[in-house]
């Protein structure tokens, strides 16, 4: 999530290195699109249950070679492919904000070498706004290219697009909704189970699960992890998990927002709020929220076929006042003791306040523009408070400087790499 302010530099995606990453494998001749047939045949039936597998396709392959190569051409040194990688995208059943269930959409890797089991990782992907990104989307996603190295590594990679991408576009995605966001990191992996004991797949895990994202992604991997934990750690026992730079305390993070003299990231504030403006409010409050000439904005463009930058302009581009982009009299409200309804809401999504019971590395950077720190330290306080036996702060040194929340995307990948690599057998 991208919440805090940020220069333009800062705003270099870190889709954009593994959009890169994807450009060397094309021109190398190395990355192979694949066209296949859904396993479903035909039109696709809706799903009926939380985690049934609908469909499958297979989207891409990579070889170890292209892998390693890229990976070299990229500059991150010291990582080897060990295998290659077949992708595929699933189709699956989880519900959404409102308990129906949908169909929705992820990425699962395979190491394309299949002696014995392998570990999982579950990588939930930061924020997106537009469908081209989305995990499922190979030839076009950042994010895919990561599950690629992933699966290069050895593991069995499973990326959830979330809903409102691939499969739901029709839905808006519930940006920073920890339900939801849980519940389809869930379904997702319990539609890979059945996804890898297909016949024509047959592919064995070792047990292992290692579950990891970064800023919206690092919040969905926490709300998952919580999940799991709570409810359904027969089925998922996690190994470890590594959350990067995530907004763990929505109601702290919150605040920041609306005190903020200027908006330098109109996009998230304005997604975050038509999110939960579309999932609690009957009817639509979004004309309290906003000003007169933003509102509608807001309501109408995030459907998927806006960028950030297109967002960003239509909202008065970044460092518009925020006195400017909301409505003067709900920021007074709510900075106050007014708002309650909202902030009740918001609080619901704050993940923070648990005590996970496996390793769990918090990353982030003391100088993120983006999201702030106190996110970690406000987890790292109350989750030791709890007695968790295993949650540690790591902060991020960037080598590109400075210590940017888009700057330490790829330390995070790194540290991640290097962390699991500590726990995991079977690569």
């Amino acid at each position: 999530m991208h919440i805090m302010t940020g220069n333009r530099e800062g705003r270099t995606r870190k889709g954009a290195i593994f959009i890169q990453f994807l450009a060397v494998l094309l021109a190398a001749g190395l990355l192979f699109s694949c066209g296949s047939k859904s396993d479903s045949g035909g039109t696709q039936p809706v799903a009926t249950t939380a985690g049934e597998l609908v469909a499958s396709t297979e989207v891409g392959a990579l070889d170890a070679a292209g892998l390693t190569g890229a990976i070299a051409n990229l500059g991150l040194v010291g990582i080897t492919a060990t295998s290659g990688a077949t992708c595929y995208k699933l189709t699956y059943g989880t519900p959404d904000a409102s308990a129906r269930i949908i169909n929705v959409s992820g990425l699962v890797c395979l190491p394309t070498a299949k002696a014995g089991g392998r570990p999982v990782i579950s990588y939930q992907h930061g924020t997106i706004f537009q469908d081209s990104e989305a995990p499922s989307r190979f030839l076009t996603s950042g994010d895919a290219a990561i599950g690629a190295v992933l699966t290069g590594l050895g593991y069995i990679v499973v990326l959830p697009d979330y809903i409102g991408y691939g499969d739901s576009t029709a839905e808006l995605h519930p940006y920073v909704h920890a339900s939801t966001l849980a519940s389809t990191t869930v379904d997702m992996n319990r539609a890979a189970r059945k996804f890898l004991a297909l016949p024509n797949i047959n592919m064995a895990t070792n047990g292992q699960l290692f579950l990891t994202g970064y800023s919206e992604g690092g919040y969905a991997t926490l709300a998952a992890q919580r999940l799991i934990q709570q409810s359904f750690s027969a089925e998922f026992p996690v190994t470890a998990s590594e959350p990067g730079a995530g907004p763990y305390d929505m109601t702290g993070t919150t605040r920041a927002i609306f005190g903020f003299p200027n908006q330098q990231q109109p996009a998230f504030a304005g997604f975050f709020l038509k999110a939960y403006d579309t999932i609690y409010n009957t009817p639509s409050q979004l004309t309290r929220y906003f000003s007169a000439t933003y509102a509608g904005i807001v309501n109408t463009h995030f459907d998927g076929s806006f960028s950030r930058s297109e967002i960003a302009a239509a909202l008065g581009g970044g460092g518009v006042p925020t006195t400017t982009l909301f409505n003067s009299a709900f920021l007074t409200s709510y900075l106050g003791a007014g708002e309650t309804a909202l902030k009740a809401r918001i609080a619901e999504n704050d993940i923070y306040d648990w005590a996970p019971g496996v390793p769990t590395r918090l990353f982030h950077s003391v100088e993120d523009d983006t999201v702030p720190y106190a996110n970690t330290t406000t987890a790292k306080t109350a989750m030791d408070g709890k007695g968790a036996p295993a949650v540690t702060v790591v902060n991020c040194i960037a080598v590109i400087l400075p210590a940017t929340h888009t700057n330490c995307a790829r330390p995070f990948a790194a540290d991640m790499i290097t962390f699991f690599r500590t726990l995991a057998t079977g690569l």
